[in-house]
């Protein structure tokens, strides 16, 4: 079974033998991962309609894995299992995964996994306002630059402006596949910026310099 470089680096920062729950579950593909690869033994495949909900059946009896993925029709974690330890929220927008952490206990699970398909920035300040702790992050390339955040509810201060927008684990890692996308990033910015010569712009050229060089 294949599944995308995305779903592969959020398999990466999944422990094992955790019970899992996929919310917008897409067929059931990470779930059925997880446990063909032996990372756990139970997962939930939450959707929040009865088509996708349909799909990830279809593909948990390909896989005969029928006892070991479990598919669940959810809002988000409304009707999560009390055995869940720790969630999973990919490939959504910032809006619906903020919804979905606003209506959850937060504190009832291990951790959380979650990668946003825009404003990565907004989600980080998200977790710094509500004092929740980022345990690990990831970035990867897969036709788009993904970036991954596994978080607590844990206590901690707020995260700085610079951290916030740009990932306090990615910053002190400054792994190779984080640099490749800051010099992407600002690049594109010097590009916009022969135009536009705005302040914000040349601002946060210098914020990605000064990470990338320093």
């Amino acid at each position: 079974m294949r599944i995308s470089k995305r779903l592969l680096k959020i398999v990466e920062m999944i422990d094992k033998n955790k019970v899992v729950f996929d919310v917008g579950s897409d067929h059931a593909l990470l779930p059925c991962f997880l446990i063909m690869n032996d990372i756990t033994d139970k997962v939930y495949a939450g959707e929040i309609t009865e088509g996708p909900n349909k799909k990830s059946i279809e593909n948990i009896n390909r896989y005969d894995l029928d006892g070991k993925v479990i598919p669940v029709l959810s809002d988000g974690l409304q009707n999560a299992s009390d055995d869940v330890e720790v969630v999973v929220i990919a490939g959504m927008g910032f809006h619906t995964i903020k919804h979905i952490l606003d209506n959850c206990n937060i504190d009832k699970y291990e951790y959380f996994i979650v990668q946003s398909n825009n404003d990565v920035d907004k989600l980080r300040k998200y977790i710094s306002d509500h004092n929740y702790t980022i345990i690990d992050e990831n970035i990867v390339h897969d036709d788009f630059y993904y970036q991954i955040i596994k978080f607590s509810g844990k206590y901690h201060d707020n995260y700085d402006d610079i951290s916030v927008k740009y990932g306090p684990i990615l910053i002190e890692r400054k792994d190779d596949v984080f640099i490749e996308y800051l010099e992407y990033y600002c690049k594109h910015l010097k590009q916009i910026n022969k135009k536009a010569n705005k302040d914000e712009y040349a601002k946060t050229i210098k914020e990605i310099e000064e990470i990338l060089y320093n």
